[in-house]
């Protein structure tokens, strides 16, 4: 009787695991973002999990558009941001020059 209940408690145990890794890996990924100094362009966007838009930027850094911040960029902008803030510039080309789009910050 028991090998059965540790069977039917396993699938739940390897779900809370995966979410645990992911949520775990994503805050590591924003507090890289936020420490470093960034002045690079998106150069990739991929939305595989429908529910959040990673913008890739030149330098390998990455950016997660979700419900909560809708960063609304696109491939080509101009990311810009102080190191050890979560607040970045967004800058959009226009007629061959970049100009300043918005203000954006990382919960």
């Amino acid at each position: 009787m028991k090998k059965i209940n540790i069977f039917r408690i396993l699938p739940l145990l390897i779900v809370i695991s995966a979410v645990t890794v992911f949520l775990m890996y994503n805050n590591q990924l924003n507090k890289k973002f936020i420490g470093l100094e960034v002045n690079s362009i998106i150069v990739k966007r991929n939305n595989w999990q429908l529910r959040t838009t990673e913008f890739y930027l030149q330098n390998g850094l990455r950016i997660d558009s979700t419900f909560k911040n809708n960063f609304d960029l696109k491939i080509g902008d101009s990311i810009s941001k102080k190191s050890n803030t979560n607040i970045f510039s967004v800058y959009r080309k226009e007629n061959g020059k970049y100009l300043f789009y918005k203000k954006s910050a990382i919960d």
